[in-house]
């Protein structure tokens, strides 16, 4: 195993006296997650969700620079957009739903834009393939167990 598999991911969220805005404390980084102010946060913050949409274009962002750079491939920059929404399954025209899935489900878009006059369709078919094997999508695709408790603070 790799020293970067074997390295815990921590993070802790700390909400208080703020309605909704929580305190992120992502490995040493320190952050501010909140809602809207429409929605009753202080607008301090990104959402919990975008967060989540963040993390996963930062780490297909970083994969394929890995990648290339260890293809010796001439990528000069990438630009991930991505969004979140929820679906009805019966509204829904494709046919990759989970056998059983009903009501709603998650459905995240993800245009990945490369930069590299050099690339052919070829180096980007494979680029294609790599995005999809980042971590960040591993987790969200694969299967993923929540271990929860909970006690009181103090």
């Amino acid at each position: 195993m790799s020293e970067a598999e074997q390295t815990p991911y921590q993070a802790k969220a700390t909400l208080d006296e703020h309605r909704y805005q929580t305190r992120l404390k992502i490995d040493r980084f320190d952050m501010i997650a909140d809602e809207p102010i429409d929605l009753g946060g202080t607008g301090e913050g990104p959402r919990p969700v975008s967060m989540l949409l963040a993390a996963l274009g930062a780490c297909t962002n970083i994969t394929l620079r890995m990648y290339t750079e260890r293809k010796e491939w001439a990528m000069e920059g990438v630009e991930v957009e991505l969004n979140h929404e929820r679906r009805r399954v019966d509204e829904y025209e494709g046919n990759d739903l989970p056998k059983g899935t009903k009501g709603y489900f998650d459905y995240i878009s993800m245009k990945i834009k490369v930069d590299g006059e050099e690339l052919d369709e070829k180096q980007l078919e494979r680029m294609g393939v790599i995005a999809g094997k980042c971590p960040v999508h591993r987790i969200l695709t694969g299967p993923l167990i929540i271990d929860s408790t909970i006690e009181k603070r103090g």
